[in-house]
């Protein structure tokens, strides 16, 4: 008797898991007769139960697919059910093996540890749909669900979901792949299409189609099995660019790499072989490897005895002389291991050029003489340390610098004999840098005097460790005293010009303030007026100072501040309270010097001064509009109102006023070009050079 004689074995419907065939085991074990069965689904004869439960816990069965039957009698038959699919007379199915474990829950035993672990009805690892030519999903399994997100239920309630789960260029795809197969009379077909995920993700599907038909042969149906191949297709892709990868870094080598096979012929080369040799790779496939190799200086008992050793899998390396196509002998350096190519062994064998090397040793010992003569004839103070940061060797400078001899120092570390106590730490910090630094601070001297130097700390890096590292010196003690010296003058000047700057705001003060005095003691409303127009433009100069006092740089004025300071002064002195004047400024930041900003607060003081008596006359409210920018390496400084304008609309500054007057010597003063403007208002309008000659 087989095993399949004492198992309980179901031919199913993939899908429906209707009964399409059962064994005489399982016709015996159940009672019923084959007829009474065919056609009926599995759950007929019983349903799945909970191993998780309480009830069934005791047992410690694996956790699998385990249904509870009931024979024709009503007999309980506990079983565990794996699946395999296969092709029933046209119709996928699956074949459902029932192990009968009705002993162990009658006896309430644990679980047989020999026993298989069978393979649930959900686990077949590919998705499953019928479909027909309308696209209509008849039938949808749950590893569908999985894969694409939808459930049975929504795609009942939206059977031709199949076109949201394509998208719409493969969609077309599927259908003309349709219509191949009507026109072929084809049975199956495997297609790759790009699928949509209910989350809205892409993947990329085969699709295993077999058309379904009837008597007639007319399909009815088409049943789908689908594979996710997204993860293959990544893998492909990075498959082909790691490839892809390889060869561009093949070709990239400078050196000649050649493979050789056991004939010792050159099967393959890179592009590196035409950098050293000048030949092509084409131009050596086949050749022996005696083509490469200068005349007369080729062994062949010598290069046969390496192949044989690379080949036996050690790594072989030797100096040979090549031959480039133009006919120059070449010194060269050899490698040779064992490798595979296109499944066969082979000899790869690197080849480089190494003429530059043999050049470069001369070189090599041409540069060390350079540099010892450097080092020891160096101006600057230089110490060579070792990895412990103990000196090696110490220059002439750096013995008149801090007094010690080469002897003195050899093996001491360096930090502990020169570094003050309160500036060891950042020493410390120099001489395990990896990166090159540069410290100024403070060394100590051999006769224990203080001294200022610059230091650079160059670490000497090999394999990624510091293996020497050397201390350059510069003492600039001098430099320092002067600097200081020069700091304390500075600083004195500072102070002193600052004084000035506050003494003239002062003195400016005692002017206005015996200006304002005489005004207040004339009996005469023109000479008050004048009196009063030369206080305010008194106080302008007088702001300018103020204004460089308090600021750090004593040599320009912030335009923005002076400008805004100065309108509201001049507007609280002179403004009519029965007008609300209204500001209005578009100021950049502009620093202009003592010589130019005193003309611009004088300008701004007559203007303003103009526009508060004469602009707003029987009105409430006016506006004033200014603005100081630079453009095109030109300051424009332009003053605006709303008022009634000027008297006589001429371009001509008018002589007649004072002011008017003033205005037009500031604005030569400041050598600019002066437009004014008496339209709907007055504008003035001064544009002069930003860099002064």
């Amino acid at each position: 008797m087989t095993f399949f004689d004492s198992q309980l074995l179901f031919v199913c419907d993939q899908l429906s898991l209707k009964i399409l065939d059962i064994n005489d085991a399982a016709i015996s074990k159940l009672g019923y007769s084959k007829k009474e069965l065919l056609g009926r689904k599995l759950s007929f004869l019983g349903k799945s139960i909970d191993l998780e439960s309480d009830e069934f816990k005791a047992l410690e069965l694996p956790l699998i697919e385990t249904w509870k039957l009931f024979s024709k009698e009503k007999e309980e038959i506990f079983v565990q059910f794996s699946s395999h699919l296969i092709s029933y007379e046209g119709i996928p199915s699956k074949v459902v093996v029932g192990h009968d474990l009705t002993e162990v829950f009658k006896k309430n035993i644990s679980k047989d540890r020999s026993l298989s672990l069978p393979i649930g009805f959900q686990d077949f690892p590919l998705a499953e749909i019928e479909w027909n030519l309308d696209h209509k999903i008849i039938r949808w399994s749950k590893r569908a669900e999985y894969l694409f997100g939808y459930s049975a239920n929504e795609v009942e309630k939206s059977p031709h979901l199949l076109e949201n789960i394509i998208t719409d260029d493969d969609l077309k795809k599927l259908i003309d792949a349709n219509k191949s197969v009507l026109k072929s009379n084809k049975s199956s077909q495997i297609i790759k299409l790009k699928g949509l995920t209910k989350d809205g993700f892409e993947i990329e599907c085969e699709w295993y189609n077999s058309y379904l038909k009837n008597e007639k042969g007319e399909i009815n149906s088409i049943y789908s099995v689908i594979k996710d191949i997204t993860e293959e297709k990544i893998a492909l892709r990075r498959s082909e660019q790691l490839m892809s990868n390889f060869l561009d870094l093949y070709n990239s080598i400078s050196d000649a790499i050649y493979l050789v096979d056991h004939e010792g012929r050159i099967i393959n080369a890179n592009q590196g072989l035409t950098k050293t040799f000048g030949y092509k790779p084409v131009e050596v496939v086949g050749k022996e490897i005696k083509f490469l190799s200068a005349n007369g200086k080729f062994s062949e008992q010598q290069i046969a005895e390496y192949l044989e050793r690379a080949r036996a899998g050690e790594s072989v390396s030797y100096e040979g002389w090549g031959q480039k196509k133009n006919g120059e002998v070449i010194p060269t350096e050899v490698l040779m291991n064992e490798g595979t190519f296109l499944d066969n062994d082979v000899v790869i064998i690197v080849e480089r050029d190494i003429s530059d090397r043999l050049l470069s040793h001369r070189e090599l010992k041409h540069r060390e003489s350079m540099f010892s003569n450097l080092f020891h004839a160096s101006p600057i103070g230089i110490a060579r340390l070792d990895h412990h940061a103990e000196i090696k060797d110490i220059n002439k400078s750096f013995e008149d610098i801090f007094g010690y001899t080469k002897e003195e120092v050899f093996g001491l570390e360096l930090d502990k004999l020169i570094v003050p106590e309160e500036e060891y730490q950042e020493a410390t910090k120099l001489s395990t840098s990896e990166i090159a630094k540069v410290y100024t601070g403070k060394r100590r001297t051999k006769y224990g005097n203080v001294i200022d130097v610059i230091v650079c700390a160059v670490p000497v890096i090999v394999d990624g460790e510091i293996i020497a590292m050397y201390g350059i010196y510069v003492d600039i003690t001098d430099r320092k005293q002067a600097e200081r010296k020069l700091k304390s003058n500075l600083r004195e000047k500072e102070v002193l010009l600052a004084e000035i700057h506050h003494r003239v705001k002062n003195n400016l003060a005692v002017i206005t303030g015996l200006l304002e005095l005489q005004a207040l003691n004339s009996d005469n409303s023109d000479a008050e007026k004048v009196l009063k127009d030369s206080q305010m433009r008194v106080n302008s100069i007088a702001l300018v100072h103020e204004l460089l006092y308090q600021s750090e740089d004593f040599a320009q004025v912030d335009i923005r501040n002076y400008i805004k300071e100065l309108a509201l002064v001049i507007a609280k002195t002179v403004s009519e309270k029965s007008v609300q004047v209204h500001f209005e400024f578009n100021l950049e930041e502009v620093f202009l010097e003592i010589t130019n900003a005193i003309p611009c607060g004088l300008i701004l003081n007559e203007v303003l001064t103009n526009s508060f008596k004469h602009a707003f006359r029987d009105r409430t409210a006016g506006n004033i509009k200014i603005s100081f920018l630079s453009h095109l390496n030109k300051y424009i400084f332009r003053i605006e109102d709303d008022g009634i304008g000027l008297p006589e609309q001429k371009n001509d500054l008018p002589k007649r006023s004072l002011g008017m007057t003033l205005i037009k010597t500031l604005g030569k003063q400041l050598n600019a070009e002066v437009n004014i403007v008496s339209e709907k208002g007055t504008s003035f309008e001064f544009i002069f050079d930003a860099i002064k000659d």
